[in-house]
């Protein structure tokens, strides 16, 4: 009889339970386990004021105990079963104190490092402000989607690789395609002009300082700056030596002249006629032999020098010498 009674008591309990929205423990465990999957934390509450700043009290619907989880627009930080905290989720450049505050604003490769930025190997792209894995033109590729250039333009997935659309080329850092501009072609950038080496933008493609552009203008070669340098077409010569021409792979002069500094000029012989120093002597260390000296090319007196032919007198003393010497045999010998 006793049994009886306590099975009835207990049974009307359940029920009162039940009817007034009342949950066993086991119930609360269940219901709150399952709250735990979503960002809250594990601290129980029954009113916001509860909770702490910047959270409120969630699932307390009917008067039951919920979980305190954060507002609208901050982050959860778990230091431990008994305590949180709610962080402001922060945008590019920002004060972090763990990667979850960025990652809302800047996406899942955000990496907090006192302020929020871009995890290493990932760049911040302009066309969502988001962090990206930073995808290289040549890069491996399955499909278009895998192209996603900086600039938030598409490459495209050629043969397992990102490449450009036909009439563009990678930039120099492989991140863009950009137009390619020949020489002489209007231009805005130096990366424009990059397919022919040595050349720049200056408004059209031109060729740098110090190179000249080949006859079929689809080169930039190097000037020479010294006879004798290297060269394949006449321009490099004449573009700092005047008058040079390209002749069997050196910058030399024309036949009956020859080079003088930085120029060519006529080559004139001791005792023929001469407008220019420059025309009696190979170079300027020869001043002190040799000079143009009212027209005519001659040695200073009393210089001799055997490789500007300034040994004339010289050879006509020796001949004076011979000659009086046989003359003296003849006559009294």
């Amino acid at each position: 009889m006793i049994r009886l009674v306590y099975l009835g008591v207990v049974s009307s309990f359940l029920v009162f339970n039940v009817a007034s929205g009342q949950e066993s423990e086991a119930q609360l465990e269940e219901r709150l386990g399952k709250l735990t999957e979503q960002i809250v934390s594990y601290q129980r509450c029954r009113i916001d004021s509860d909770c702490r700043e910047n959270s409120f009290c969630f699932d307390n619907d009917n008067n039951r105990i919920g979980l305190c989880k954060c507002q609208a627009g901050y982050e959860l930080l778990l230091r431990n079963r008994t305590y949180y905290t709610c962080l402001k989720f922060a945008a590019y450049g920002e004060n972090c104190q763990i990667s979850e505050q960025c990652i809302e604003t800047l996406g899942s490769m955000a990496k907090c490092d006192r302020v929020c930025g871009c995890a290493e190997g990932t760049q911040r792209y302009p066309w969502d402000g988001r962090c990206h894995g930073i995808t290289l033109l040549d890069d491996f590729c399955r499909t278009d989607a895998n192209c996603v250039l900086e600039d938030g333009s598409y490459a495209y997935c050629t043969d397992g690789q990102c490449t450009c659309n036909i009439g563009l080329t990678p930039s120099l850092d492989k991140k863009h395609c950009i137009i390619v501009r020949n020489l002489a072609e209007n231009c805005t950038n130096d990366e424009q002009c990059s397919f022919i080496g040595n050349s720049v933008c200056r408004e059209v493609c031109r060729c740098s300082v110090g190179f000249v552009v080949n006859r079929n203008r689809t080169a930039c070669l190097k000037a020479a700056t010294y006879f004798f340098d290297s060269c394949e077409e006449n321009a490099q010569c004449s573009e700092f030596l005047t008058d040079s021409i390209c002749n069997n792979g050196n910058c030399t002069c024309q036949n009956d002249y020859h080079g003088y500094e930085t120029k060519c000029v006529k080559s004139a012989r001791i005792g023929q006629a001469c407008t220019d120093t420059a025309q009696c002597i190979p170079s300027p260390q020869f001043q002190t032999i040799a000079d143009c000296i009212e027209g005519v090319c001659q040695c200073h007196p009393g210089v001799h020098d055997d490789r500007i032919g300034c040994n004339h007198g010289i050879k006509n003393s020796v001949k004076i010498f011979i000659l009086v010497f046989c003359i003296y045999n003849l006559l009294f010998l």
